[in-house]
């Protein structure tokens, strides 16, 4: 018999926690809980935990420090950021110092199971990575023509994109605009396909 694979949830709201410990056990995980940042870390460092999934607002140490502490001293284990409204801008740059995905608030268990599911398969990025470039030219070329779509792009980030082939890296550059992530992975952008990052660039939202 294959052991479940260890979860850690780092939250300082007991709802929260109690109810990812109840998704994910559910989902055949083991899953433990703490409420603080500082506890989480030590306790990623020091046992064998396959994911750590931690909200990036904790009381005592900061989410995103966290986060570059365990990649730092557990490159291996995989980390699924919680993010609130307006601090997406926080989970953008979680992801890029590595985390496999971010998950705002609120949730649905869907969504959680989703989002662990595919941080803990093994990475397989290279296959489909010009599949991902002509979907991510795709949402840009909608988001610029489509007047609503564009719009609701903006005013909801990522949620948009849930359920498009896209990882992290991609959704968090589309909704960031970042520009020159995009073109280096899915090369030069017309400038219909630019049309919408600088709108969004333009939009200082966050």
């Amino acid at each position: 018999m294959v052991a479940a694979r260890r979860i850690l949830v780092v939250d300082d709201e007991p709802l929260v926690a109690r109810g990812c410990r109840r998704i994910l056990t559910e989902a055949g995980y083991q899953v433990d809980t703490v409420g603080t940042g500082r506890e989480g870390l030590n306790r990623a460092v020091r046992e064998d935990f396959d994911l750590v999934m931690a909200d990036l607002r904790l009381p005592d140490l900061d989410g995103m420090e966290l986060v570059r502490r365990l990649r730092q001293q557990r490159p291996e284990t995989a980390i699924v950021v919680i993010t609130g409204y307006g601090s997406v801008g926080s989970a953008v740059e979680a992801v890029k110092l590595g985390v496999a995905d971010y998950i705002e608030k609120p949730f649905t268990p869907d969504q959680i199971t989703e989002a662990i599911g595919e941080a803990l398969k093994p990475a397989e990025y290279d296959r489909g990575v010009r599949i991902e470039g002509e979907l991510v030219r795709e949402v840009l070329l909608r988001a610029g023509g489509d007047r609503d779509f564009g719009q609701r792009l903006l005013n909801e980030g990522s949620r948009v994109l849930s359920g498009l082939a896209l990882r992290p890296e991609a959704k968090a550059a589309i909704v960031s605009g970042d520009i020159a992530w995009i073109e280096k992975e899915c090369g030069q952008l017309t400038d219909a396909e630019r049309d919408w990052l600088e709108r969004r660039l333009e939009a200082e939202i966050w």
